[in-house]
């Protein structure tokens, strides 16, 4: 349970808040003790044994939150993702959207810079990594997201739709 709030009505969705906060707290201890398999490429989940399957039950969890508009309890299920399999743009965009939902804009950017390297032409993060910028009054920073947006929304179609509103935010802080 997250110390500041009461714990979910449904049982399932508290326990997977639980477990991702439990294994938040003990990834210091799990990197010290496997920092040799890390290195030679197994990720954290792999060495709690979990698998895509897990992932993707937990990220159903943490989108139910977010889209309930309870960002504080999605925001350890996502990390705790990020932090198990880092590979993954969805779950380091979707952290990137709970933090920027509370405000964390400085941690919220670095998730949106999560995900643009694991796929540089994801334009959403981009978008993101624009208002982050932005709201932390690094105009500068925040053009030039803007601008990587609206040139990823030029290059596909799934993303044209942020190319105006890119424009449009890139151009009022000019």
């Amino acid at each position: 349970m997250i110390h500041s709030l009461p714990a979910h009505p449904d049982p399932v969705i508290e326990g997977a808040i639980a477990a991702s906060c439990q294994s938040l707290a003990g990834m210091g201890t799990l990197l010290e003790h496997c920092a040799d398999a890390l290195q030679s490429g197994h990720s954290p989940g792999d060495l709690r044994g979990m698998n895509h399957e897990d992932y993707e039950a937990l990220y159903a969890v943490a989108m139910q939150l977010y889209e309930a508009g309870d960002h504080e309890r999605a925001l350890p299920v996502s990390l705790a993702l990020v932090a198990h399999e880092a590979h993954s743009v969805k779950y380091s965009y979707l952290a990137g959207l709970c933090l920027q939902k509370r405000q964390r804009y400085r941690e919220a950017a670095v998730m949106y810079l999560l995900a643009l390297g694991q796929d540089a032409t994801h334009a959403p993060s981009a978008f993101r990594m624009g208002e982050c910028c932005a709201a932390l009054g690094e105009t500068e920073s925040a053009q030039q997201a803007y601008e990587h947006a609206v040139a990823l929304g030029r290059c596909d179609e799934r993303y044209h739709h942020l190319q105006s509103e890119a424009m449009a935010r890139s151009r009022r802080l000019s």
